[in-house]
């Protein structure tokens, strides 16, 4: 092998290896709303923003309503409570 094969695979092991680091994370939390959509909209903010906020790559098409509940007491004012999965590409 040539040191011009060897230099060109080296370089190219290099620039993939970040890709390879990378780590899919499954990121849990709960919110509540004042009805369904107004939860699932919290919970997949929150979900977004703790992902974004470790500099990784929310996955919106991988969230999943893990549980949801709605209060039988009528004076809450957010009585819709969901908790949510999301996944999340973390770099390396």
């Amino acid at each position: 092998m040539t040191r011009l094969h060897s230099l060109t695979i080296t370089a190219a092991l290099l620039a993939i290896s970040p890709l390879a680091m990378a780590e899919t994370v499954n990121l849990t939390n709960s919110a509540d709303g004042a009805n369904r959509d107004a939860g699932i909209t919290a919970v997949k903010k929150k979900l977004t923003d703790a992902c974004t906020e470790r500099k990784g790559t929310p996955d919106a098409e991988s969230f999943e309503v893990v549980f949801e509940k709605t209060s039988e007491n009528p004076n809450v004012p957010k009585p819709y409570y969901v908790d949510g999965r999301m996944q999340c590409e973390l770099p390396g």
